[in-house]
């Protein structure tokens, strides 16, 4: 998890932030749009630390106790709202346990409370007009950031409700720093089929010839984590269409486990054990 200051590519997007933060008028709800992969969620975690950090208030230090609690994904006051179930949506149930039930309480120790969603098109309608409710009379403290690669597939009243913030597509300069120039895209989708193959236990021992080459960037193993999302979702897909519905139904829960193993690795999860551990999971769901 990274602080403003260590976020590449969004100049434009940071300093906007950065000017909110530390004004105190940051919104009650942002919608972060662009293309998957540019750190719309990583940035929405950076507002959180901003908001929550006692030690450099306006930009997060990384190094307080909230800070610490943020990046350790334990912080009572900052939630992402979690994918549920072979069809990978937020339902209804978390947004009136997690959100709507918040709502007449204070922050239990944070200076504001914060939600955070990865990507708003998996609000059902009926998880999203519930959520609506809460934005149409937004409680004091509380800010939600929904994420999305396709802003246009939301509600309109979810849309009118948010502030907009458009992330550009990064920079030839970054995408290379980060292994997402051309022949980076090539390693991260081989490395991808290679974690798929072990998954499906035709190769185990590619799991260590990914974490040896993967394990020593954060970023490339990130990106290789969100290919092998793509992969299985784009084989989920396919397999429902052709009626092997049970197929679709694995596949769509071994993304959840890799959905999950993002996360630990924006939390700085150790590469080999956090490859170890997902791979299991992914093997129990084939069993």
């Amino acid at each position: 998890m990274r602080t403003f200051a260590e976020i590449r590519g969004q100049e434009r997007v940071i300093d906007l932030l950065r000017r909110a933060a530390a004004s105190d008028r940051v919104p009650n709800a942002y919608l972060f749009c662009g293309p998957a992969g540019v750190g719309k969620l990583t940035t929405a975690f950076a507002l959180a630390l901003a908001l929550e950090c006692i030690e450099s208030p306006g930009e997060g230090c990384g190094r307080c106790g909230p800070c610490e609690k943020v990046m350790a994904g334990i912080h009572p006051d900052v939630r992402l709202l979690e994918r549920k179930g072979a069809a990978q949506i937020v339902p209804i149930e978390t947004i009136r346990t997690e959100v709507i039930a918040r709502m007449g309480t204070q922050p239990h120790e944070g200076k504001v409370r914060v939600f955070l969603l990865e990507e708003a098109r998996a609000l059902p309608d009926a998880s999203a007009n519930a959520l609506l409710k809460t934005l149409e009379e937004p409680p004091a403290r509380t800010h939600f950031i929904l994420c999305t690669s396709a802003p246009d597939q939301l509600l309109p009243t979810i849309r009118s409700r948010c502030q907009r913030v458009n992330f550009a597509n990064l920079g030839a300069d970054v995408r290379l720093e980060l292994g997402g120039d051309e022949d980076g895209a090539q390693r991260t989708a081989e490395l991808a089929a290679m974690l798929q193959r072990a998954a499906d236990e035709r190769d185990p021992a590619s799991l260590y010839e990914v974490a040896a080459e993967a394990n020593g960037e954060r970023a490339e193993l990130l990106a290789t984590l969100v290919r092998l999302t793509e992969d299985l979702h784009l084989a989920a897909r396919a397999a429902a269409i052709a009626g092997d519905l049970d197929r679709a139904v694995q596949l769509s829960e071994q993304t959840a486990v890799v959905l999950r193993s993002q996360e630990a690795v924006l939390q700085n999860a150790h590469g080999l054990l956090l490859l170890e551990s997902m791979l299991h999971e992914m093997r129990a769901v084939l069993a």
